[in-house]
């Protein structure tokens, strides 16, 4: 946790996003049919910082649709470490949670290794928010982290276009994803229809 600390004080700004497998793949498509990058998109937020924990660079590098060598610069300032001590093919679905008069378990949905690691560093660290693709995973976040503190893609794109509504590569992002994700489902599936041979997402 203290390595984490540092790493957050050193890098981070006013608004620290932590980017789940999900969400960085998704954004991978969406570059692909926008153009845009996610990631330059960051950079001309000058008050927007994103992090990833190493067990979500460790999937991506490993994905057939995940990082090839020449992008693993991008993300070296940005590399948080997993402050869990599950095992990796476990699942988990018990949290601790302070109710303001004292600790308690809560039971949630079983979510993977990675899923449960990450929603532990946001509880750790409140500067963060978490950002995912994955329905389960922001169901089990929204009980967890207090202060809206989990959101998918499309309520991310909203808050940066808030923030900054004259970036052109956010407006990008944001046209393409309203274009690609089915209207019904409010984390935002992509179509099956259109991308069903796109990107295979982890479950």
């Amino acid at each position: 946790m203290e390595e984490n600390i540092k790493i957050l004080l050193k890098y981070g700004k006013k608004y620290n996003f932590l980017l789940d497998t999900s969400a960085i793949l998704y954004f991978q498509v969406m570059h692909e049919h926008s153009g845009a990058s996610i990631f330059k998109a960051l950079e001309e937020c000058r008050d927007v910082n994103f992090f990833v924990i190493d067990l979500v660079l460790s999937e991506l590098i490993q994905g057939s649709k995940g990082l090839n060598p020449t992008q693993l610069t991008s993300f070296f300032s940005h590399i948080l470490t997993s402050e869990s001590a599950m095992e990796p093919n476990r699942k988990e679905n018990r949290f601790l949670i302070n109710d303001g008069v004292e600790i308690k378990y809560l039971v949630l949905s079983n979510i993977s290794a990675t899923d449960y690691a990450q929603i532990l560093v946001c509880q750790n660290h409140t500067q963060l928010v978490l950002v995912a693709n994955d329905k389960k995973m922001l169901k089990s976040a929204a009980q967890v982290l207090e202060g809206r503190r989990s959101v998918g893609i499309p309520a991310f794109l909203d808050r940066l276009i808030f923030l900054y509504p004259q970036n052109e590569r956010l407006r990008a992002l944001k046209k393409t994803g309203d274009e690609l994700f089915t209207k019904k489902h409010a984390f935002g599936n992509i179509s099956e229809e259109k991308f069903n041979q796109t990107i295979k997402i982890r479950k």
